[in-house]
């Protein structure tokens, strides 16, 4: 893991000098934006948790925004394997996707409703799979030039699958209540913080992911992005960690 600390590092110094860059306005004049926006990324990963090795990140966002509707199109997929020295035998040892839709209507300048889909599978956590959806009511607290606030409540209806040891797993279906929320800094015209908190609570379990990201331009569309990602379930067999963590540090395209 030495090796991945020297790239991060080195990757997170880049990411710092773009950051602090000059922050001159273009003389163009911008086009008008299309209701069509997204982003797709790939780049290099380091576990811990259930499991603890180097691998790789692959994410794709896609948004349509249109008056007061809004959609988003999201997938995201961490996996790693790791070889024997001795036999040269390759088997893996971190496997996760995840994919995700939201729609969104302001019914008036700071109030939403929102419904949405949330599915998840990780082959080494204590719930293999996890499918949520919901609905409910958003609040957009804070929203200027620079910083963005929401937060959200809701609930609907949860398929969990649990692992009960190495070879069984059982469902838990049920209702689910959920919270969270997601805030955005624009530190300069090619830098943006984001921090986005989800929770999902039934009466087995409750999932909380929490993913932490800065991301900033290098040349055109393409820019470079570290992002720090949080799961825990609150309800796992004895064995397995609660907790999983992925460091990411990726290049993305965005339009």
């Amino acid at each position: 893991m030495a090796g991945f600390n020297v790239k991060f590092i080195l990757l997170s110094s880049l990411l710092a000098q773009v950051v602090v860059a000059h922050d001159v306005p273009d003389e163009a004049v911008d086009e008008p934006k299309g209701p069509w926006s997204g982003s797709f990324g790939a780049g290099y990963l380091a576990s811990s948790g259930n499991t603890d090795d180097s691998s790789v990140t692959v994410a794709f966002a896609l948004n349509y925004d249109k008056a007061v509707w809004h959609h988003a199109l999201n997938g995201r997929f961490f996996g790693a394997s790791s070889q024997e020295p001795v036999t040269n035998e390759s088997f893996t040892t971190s496997e996760s996707y995840q994919a995700g839709w939201k729609s969104s209507y302001d019914f008036s300048e700071h109030n939403y409703t929102f419904g949405q889909i949330n599915w998840i599978k990780d082959r080494f956590s204590g719930f293999p799979e996890q499918t949520f959806a919901t609905a409910g009511y958003g609040r957009r607290l804070l929203e200027t030039e620079k910083f963005v606030l929401n937060a959200e409540i809701g609930g609907g209806y949860s398929k969990q699958k649990v692992r009960i040891d190495e070879f069984v797993t059982e469902r838990q279906d049920g209702g689910v209540i959920t919270a969270g929320g997601d805030f955005a800094w624009k530190i300069s015209d090619n830098a943006t913080f984001e921090q986005v908190l989800a929770i999902f609570s039934t009466s087995d379990n409750t999932f909380t992911e929490s993913i932490t990201r800065l991301h900033a331009g290098l040349i055109g569309n393409v820019g470079l992005s570290l992002s720090y990602t949080v799961r825990n379930n609150s309800d796992v067999a004895p064995e397995l960690e609660k907790t999983d963590t992925y460091t990411a540090a990726s290049l993305e395209y965005s339009f």
